[in-house]
């Protein structure tokens, strides 16, 4: 696998190689696992190896940061356990010179008011994967729109996709990586 990972990170550069291998094979991976043809150890075992992929090529990425760059917190909410995709995101909003404030897996919602008390942040961003029930969904993006309302929250993940939400007007759905470029490139 770090042979395969390696070679193909030198041929097609970290973030191709994300989107054209990793995220299909973690696809086929949780499909594997559903069917209980792997177990989750082994689904564990693989997402921790590119996890860790994504972080040293998080740490490369030391660009310095400009009176223009902007602050991103990034969260899972509570109980949201899968974050390959919001580490890859870090990853290119650290690329285009912003600075991230990180705060990962399952993080409950009073803790996320608190750090945004006394950090500043131009926006949130996180991503609903699988741990939020589907009736739940609608209601805890009103509560962060309303809570946040000066701030711009981004939201991405298979669920938002699923259920064709619509959104307040401080809520900007990004629903994949070439989005979120786009959306990069123009602040």
């Amino acid at each position: 696998f770090e042979k395969t990972l390696s070679g193909a990170i030198l041929k097609l550069g970290f973030e191709k190689t994300v989107i054209q291998i990793l995220y299909p094979f973690l696809e086929k991976t949780g499909v594997l696992w559903q069917t209980g043809t792997i177990n989750p150890a082994q689904e564990h075992f693989i997402s921790n190896l590119i996890r860790q992929k994504l972080i040293i090529a998080i740490d490369g990425q030391i660009k310095s940061q400009s009176e223009t760059s902007n602050s991103f917190v990034l969260y899972l909410p509570e109980n949201e356990l899968h974050e390959l995709g919001l580490l890859f995101y870090s990853y290119l909003i650290r690329k285009n010179g912003h600075q991230v404030i990180y705060l990962g897996q399952s993080v409950p919602f009073e803790d996320l008011k608190e750090v945004l008390e006394v950090r500043h942040a131009d926006f949130l961003f996180t991503s609903f994967i699988a741990a939020m029930a589907p009736e739940q969904l609608p209601s805890y993006i009103k509560k962060l729109s309303d809570t946040f309302a000066h701030k711009k929250i981004l939201v991405t993940g298979h669920q938002i996709i699923r259920e064709h939400l619509s959104f307040p007007k401080n809520v900007i759905h990004i629903p994949d990586t070439e989005h979120l470029k786009h959306f990069l490139a123009s602040l």
